[in-house]
């Protein structure tokens, strides 16, 4: 059965990775549990960024919000900011190969701060983000299951 694709960024698309993560509980349960707030903020060429607020407990996803400011994350989070067109690459690459390449994984595309940035509101927050990086790699690694559309 074909699914009709999800338009990224939205609410919808990082529900249907949710659900992809319920669907492989047990190699999330490998890995540990998950407990951080992961803001994703895609930046646009014009207009304010996109944020959603996607909220991790044990071995599922608790929350997903949309959010007008990131005051409104709560008090623990980190940030993974990036421009659309960072985001797009780094989801057709999950989707064409099954898995990121070398050169899109989260770590790599962090690394250097450049495409993509981790910040939070303190350094502990932030650890979050390495401290479950394969979980939130696999996390997206979704995304090759999920049809996706993308935002003009």
């Amino acid at each position: 059965m074909m699914r009709r694709a999800i338009m990224f960024p939205s609410r919808a698309w990082f529900a249907r990775l949710a659900a992809r993560m319920r669907a492989d509980e047990p190699a999330y349960r490998d890995l540990g549990p998950l407990d951080c707030t992961m803001v994703v903020q895609i930046d646009h060429d014009a207009g304010d960024p996109e944020l959603y607020a996607v909220a991790f407990e044990d071995f599922a996803v608790r929350s997903i919000r949309e959010l007008d400011a990131l005051a409104g994350a709560g008090p623990s989070y980190f940030v993974l900011r990036a421009p659309l067109a960072t985001w797009r690459e780094m989801i057709e690459n999950v989707r064409e190969n099954g898995a990121p390449d070398l050169q899109h994984t989260l770590n790599t595309l962090t690394f250097p701060d450049v495409p993509m940035q981790v910040s939070g509101p303190d350094q502990l927050a932030i650890d979050a983000f390495y401290r479950y990086n394969e979980s939130l790699q696999r996390f997206f690694n979704g995304a090759a299951q999920v049809p996706t559309t993308f935002a003009a």
